[in-house]
């Protein structure tokens, strides 16, 4: 769009982020933004997760904040930050105490 539509639609929704997906200008932006608003989770856990619990390893990754992984012949390693219940779920897994 050009300066004159972006101006007016910035004036009208000034919450809004304009992006370029032909230049990308923008995209950084809006990164921080997103991530910047995404909660915290408050629990850090260091869990060695069986492979048959491969449900646990994806909640890990859709609802918390996956610090490091590493595969090993026992199961997933994680290091994660997560909220209470599924950090009360990893709780049998633990390797150390964080």
């Amino acid at each position: 769009a050009d300066a004159e539509t972006i101006a007016r639609l910035r004036s009208r929704e000034p919450h809004s982020v304009v992006v370029s997906a032909r230049t990308g200008a923008g995209v950084d932006h809006l990164r921080e933004l997103v991530v910047g608003g995404r909660p915290h989770p408050d629990v850090q856990v260091d869990v060695l997760v069986p492979f048959d619990r491969g449900d646990l390893v994806s909640r890990v990754h859709s609802t918390g904040e996956v610090l490091g992984t590493e595969h090993v012949a026992e199961g997933t390693h994680l290091q994660a930050r997560v909220r209470g219940d599924l950090a009360a779920e990893l709780e049998p897994f633990a390797t150390s105490a964080v």
